[in-house]
């Protein structure tokens, strides 16, 4: 049903308040489900879903009331102590604002969908009927949940009866009044929990509220761009004057050399500073990802019965919005591979003399032109030996590829498409799509993965991406007289290389480089460049990696590592294999930018 006869300006800020106010709800559950008595918190979430339940009213989209305002009920009936915080009641808490997310999403769309609300407005009702007597907690259990809390039931003791249908929509308070209105009167029977839930699924990365096509910039940056156009500009007119001097014949009174080239030196550096406050306009904070995992790990960790605890570090680190835009889905697969196939049972960490609760760390920071994203457990590691005898089993390697792979190169074999370890297939993995989500999805953004394991102690994934696609830093090479551009961020190492070390094996190029062999690609080959010069024994091979893939690119000779700006070929030339785009040199020729991602995957 589209929506209509609605003012488009103040559906927009409707919506970007709300966006806003839902993604501090979620980190205001998540944060009050482990400390249940922070009445302050209880207090503010409280204010978030009645704020969310007055601008629904105004705009008038009566779904989103009536779900909130049985919310605001529950959450009333918390703050005053009538009922205490459990798993069980947190469940349907984050049910309702699933579907508030559904319906908003929906607004956004444009497009209002019929979705089924009635049943969690039946297990709110529930919660707001329940009897309330003073008593003292039963003795404390543990659930698993981001980090582990203990369970406190209701504050009841009377015998549980069966709560009847709800037998009418509940009656929603004039819109701005902060008291809550009590439930309805017309369920007669009490109960002492809520019936039982299934369990909310956590809005992933694609579900995001978030608007992809603004950014958020602080007054600050703007400011400090606007003083570096200031400096461009000043820069502009001197070397106006000077040319006008030039052309004039004045330089008999000064040095042109002299004074052109400190002009140069300077408009370098405004137009680097210009750049890079241009870039920090679309930073935001990887923090903008991370906050939608607690959730996630809630999910995940209730479902297998396990204790999490979930440590978020560096969420402050910034890097572009486009790639932002695009490690959601990876994060999500890795993070749900540790706590399915890293984490133990709580029976099973005992048992191996570790704490009850498992500890996942998500970690970023900045190193050089890259971000390192980090996915650490203390689990029980990967299995080589279970890994390899999959792999095997499931037909994607033999018996003698196996024979000759390092232990890194085995655990790469769990990118591969249809590898699991899991014997039967769930809800959370054993299809083997997830791996190769990950390392589909990092290839695009020429990044690189890296795992490092140790059975008994945990796993750790590392994913090394760039800060920005707009503008890279690339080393530039020379292929018999042809220049072209590898993006800095996919190159690992340069070597001097005689080429009597290179190796044929079953047609292909192979060098060996420490304990592994990488194979070659003469770039003279693939892009049909004419030899204008004679060989000698004496090249560079420029190892280059894109997620688990290892290739050395064979090129006459580097010439030297350069910031360039990426330009596109066109609808004409958009599908040239193994270029990635172009861009201008300093003389002005035009130099193609080289696809690792492509030329990894040359290689078969």
């Amino acid at each position: 049903m589209a929506i209509e006869n609605v003012d488009q300006e103040m559906l927009e800020a409707y919506i970007s308040e709300m966006s806003e106010i839902l993604e501090l709800l979620d980190d205001g559950l998540i944060a009050l489900e482990k400390t249940p008595e922070d009445s302050d918190l209880l207090n503010q979430i409280f204010r978030f879903v009645h704020n969310v339940k007055g601008a629904s009213g105004i705009m008038g989209f009566e779904a989103l009331i009536r779900v909130t305002h049985e919310a605001e009920n529950v959450l009333n009936r918390l703050r005053k102590g009538d009922i205490r915080l459990t798993p069980e009641i947190m469940d349907v808490i984050l049910e309702a604002t699933n579907l508030v997310k559904l319906q908003i999403g929906d607004i956004r769309s444009g497009e209002l969908k019929e979705r089924e609300i009635g049943e969690t407005i039946e297990r709110l009702a529930a919660i707001n009927t329940a009897v309330s007597v003073p008593a003292a907690p039963p003795e404390a259990t543990v659930e698993a949940t981001v980090t582990p809390v203990p369970e406190v039931e209701l504050a009841a003791a009377p015998p549980v009866v069966e709560a009847a249908p709800v037998g009418a929509a509940p009656v929603v308070p004039p819109v701005g009044r902060e008291e809550s209105v009590p439930a309805p009167r017309n369920i007669p029977a009490t109960v002492a929990k809520p019936p039982a839930a299934p369990r909310p699924r956590a809005i992933e990365a694609k579900d995001s509220l978030s608007d992809n096509t603004t950014v958020r910039v602080d007054v600050k940056r703007l400011d400090d761009l606007m003083d570096q156009v200031g400096e461009l500009v000043l820069e502009r007119n001197r070397m106006m004057q000077l040319n006008q001097d030039r052309q004039q014949n004045r330089d008999e009174q000064l040095n042109f050399n002299e004074e052109f080239g400190k002009l140069t030196k300077r408009m370098s550096f405004v137009t680097s500073e210009l750049q890079m406050q241009v870039l920090k306009m679309r930073m935001i904070p990887v923090g903008n990802v991370f906050k939608k995992f607690p959730r996630i790990v809630r999910s995940v960790s209730r479902d297998l019965l396990k204790e999490v605890d979930l440590q978020i570090v560096g969420e402050e680190t910034e890097l572009d919005r486009s790639v932002v835009d695009e490690i959601g889905d990876p994060l999500i697969h890795l993070i749900r591979n540790a706590l399915d196939h890293g984490l133990e049972s709580p029976d099973e960490r005992v048992a191996a003399g570790k704490p009850r609760c498992g500890t996942l760390v998500l970690s970023a920071l900045h190193e050089g032109n890259q971000i390192v994203i980090s996915i650490k457990d203390d689990g029980r590691g990967i299995d080589t030996e279970r890994v390899s005898r999959k792999a095997i089993e499931k037909g994607l390697i033999s018996e003698e590829q196996l024979a000759g792979m390092s232990q890194r190169e085995v655990f790469d074999l769990i990118f591969l498409p249809g590898f699991s370890t899991k014997d039967v297939t769930s809800d959370l993995s054993g299809r083997g799509v997830g791996m190769d989500v990950v390392k589909t999805n990092i290839k695009k953004l020429n990044g690189l993965i890296d795992i490092r394991s140790e059975q008994g102690r945990g796993s750790e994934f590392i994913l090394r991406l760039p800060l920005t696609l707009a503008i890279i830093q690339s080393l530039l090479v020379e292929v018999e007289g042809e220049v072209y551009c590898i993006p800095l961020s996919s190159v690992l190492e340069t070597l001097r290389v005689d080429q009597r070390q290179f190796h044929t094996i079953g047609n292909q190029e192979v060098f060996r480089l420490r304990d592994r062999v990488i194979p070659l690609i003469r770039l003279q080959s693939i892009f049909q460049v004419e030899q204008v010069r004679e060989h000698d024994d004496i090249c560079y091979v420029v190892v280059i990696g894109s997620a688990d893939k290892r290739v050395g690119l064979v090129v006459t000779r580097l010439v030297g590592q350069q910031e360039v700006a990426i330009k596109s070929l066109g609808n004409y030339l958009v599908n040239i294999p193994c270029i990635a785009g172009s861009t201008i040199l300093g003389d002005g020729r035009v130099a193609l930018i080289v696809d690792p991602i492509a030329m990894c995957d040359f290689i078969k």
